[in-house]
């Protein structure tokens, strides 16, 4: 079962962008397969990527479909920025604000 990063306050899931198992790149939700795992890569990787806050950071369970549902609204578009409510909303927002809201 997938984790990913949920900013504690904003609610904002880090996504970046990353080389799928062809070797192409996309953009979309940062995912590992248990939450030992992060955990240990989650500082360095909101360093590298330029995340605000990493102490406010945490990492979420997710299922599998709703990870995949994550990416499929982050469109492959680095330009937008995916929020995921304390009830599992999730909200997509560019520069110009929200987007797209999904249950």
């Amino acid at each position: 079962m997938p984790y990913v990063l949920r900013h504690k306050e904003t609610g904002e899931i880090a996504a970046s962008l990353q080389k799928n198992h062809y070797d192409l790149i996309y953009y979309g939700v940062k995912l590992w397969p248990g939450e030992k795992e992060a955990l240990e890569a989650m500082a360095a990787y909101l360093e590298a990527e330029c995340f605000p806050e990493p102490d406010r950071w945490e990492a979420l369970h997710v299922r599998e479909e709703r990870a995949k549902v994550m990416n499929v609204k982050l469109k492959n578009n680095p330009s937008l920025r995916l929020f995921m409510e304390a009830e599992g909303t999730l909200t997509v927002q560019a520069d110009e604000g929200p987007q797209e809201t999904v249950s």
